[in-house]
C-alpha cells in the first residue's frame, strides 16, 4: 500500500476570489464599533443566503460589540454577509450621553439601509472581522468592512464601493426598514481605576471624566495631526472614593479617561482605553 505524502506548504488565501470555499475549518470573530459623534447604531447581520438576521444591541457613540460568528450566525466562518445598519437619534439631546438615564432614542431610524453579499471568508478568514460605523453627514449611514485586511483589499480592487474609503454608504432610510424600532441598548461594563500617590496610597475626591471616541475619516496621512478624529465632550463624570477608586459604567468601547483636581499634577493625565479592560492607575503629585 502506498501512502500519499501530505503537503504542509502554505496557501495564500488572498489569491482566492469570492465564491471559493474556505480551505481551513477556522472560526472567526467579529467586532462592530460605532464611531459616530451623536448617532446610535443598530446592526443586523446574517450569512448570505440565510433567511433570518441576528440583531446586535443598540450601540451608543464609542460603543463596540464583539462576538463569534459561530454563536451569532451558526456559521464558524461565513463566506459573505448581508448587513443592515440603522441609525437613531437621541431624544434627550440636552443631556450628556452618559448622564441620560436609559439613553432614550427615537422610535424610527433617520438613516440606514441594507447591503447584500459583502465578502468575508470567501476571500480570507481574518482573526477579527471588523465593521465600523463612522461619523457622516446628516442623513448618511456608512460602514467600513474588515479594514486593512485582504477582504478590504478585495473590496477596494473590485470597485464594489466606488469612493476613496472603499466604504458602503447610503443616504436616507430604506423604505422597507423605516418602521424598524431600535433594539435593546448594549449592556454596561465598568471602567475602573485608582488615583494614588507615589507610595501607592489612594487619594480621595479626585475628579474623573469620560469622553467617547469618534472618527469622521478612516485614513489620514498625518496621524499626529488628524482633524477628522478625536474625543467628544465629557459624557460622564465621577470622583474617587476614600481609597482612590473610581468606576464609570459604559458599554464596551473606545473612550478617553481624564483626571483633574486643583493642586495636583497627574501621570498620566489622560488614558485612552478600549474596554473591557483591567483597572487603570493614575499617579497624583502635589504641585
Amino acid at each position: 500500500m502506498v501512502l500519499a505524502a501530505a503537503s504542509c506548504a502554505s496557501v495564500d488565501l488572498s489569491t482566492l476570489g469570492p465564491g471559493h470555499p474556505a480551505i481551513l475549518p477556522v472560526e472567526t470573530r467579529f467586532a462592530f464599533t460605532n464611531l459616530s459623534t451623536k448617532a446610535y447604531a443598530a446592526l443586523a447581520i446574517r450569512a448570505h443566503g440565510d433567511t433570518d438576521y441576528a440583531t446586535l444591541p443598540l450601540l451608543p457613540p464609542g460603543g463596540t460589540y464583539r462576538g463569534d460568528f459561530s454563536l451569532l450566525l451558526d456559521h464558524a466562518c461565513p463566506g459573505s454577509l448581508d448587513v443592515r445598519l440603522l441609525l437613531y437619534r437621541r431624544v434627550n439631546t440636552s443631556i450628556p450621553i452618559g448622564l441620560d438615564a436609559g439613553e432614550t432614542v427615537a422610535s424610527e431610524p433617520f438613516a440606514g439601509g441594507e447591503i447584500l453579499d459583502v465578502p468575508a471568508c470567501d476571500v480570507e478568514p481574518v482573526e477579527v472581522y471588523t465593521i465600523v460605523n463612522w461619523d457622516a453627514p446628516e442623513g448618511t449611514a456608512r460602514l467600513k468592512f474588515a479594514q486593512d485586511t485582504p477582504v478590504d483589499a478585495w473590496i477596494r480592487q473590485s470597485g464594489r464601493f466606488p469612493n476613496a474609503d472603499a466604504a458602503w454608504q447610503t443616504v436616507g432610510v430604506d423604505p422597507g426598514l423605516a418602521a424598524l424600532r431600535p433594539p435593546e441598548p448594549a449592556w454596561n461594563a465598568a471602567i475602573t481605576g485608582r488615583v494614588v500617590d507615589r507610595d501607592g496610597t489612594g487619594i480621595e475626591n479626585i475628579g474623573v471624566l469620560l469622553r467617547t471616541r469618534w472618527r469622521a475619516r478612516l485614513d489620514d496621512a498625518d496621524a499626529g495631526n488628524d482633524p477628522d478624529s478625536g474625543y467628544s465632550d465629557p459624557i460622564a463624570v465621577t470622583r474617587t472614593d476614600a481609597f482612590g477608586c473610581f468606576s464609570l459604567d459604559r458599554p464596551p468601547g473606545a473612550y478617553r479617561v481624564e483626571v483633574f483636581q486643583d493642586g495636583y499634577l497627574f501621570r498620566p493625565d489622560v488614558i485612552d482605553v478600549e474596554t473591557p479592560l483591567d483597572s487603570i492607575v493614575f499617579v497624583a503629585e502635589p504641585q
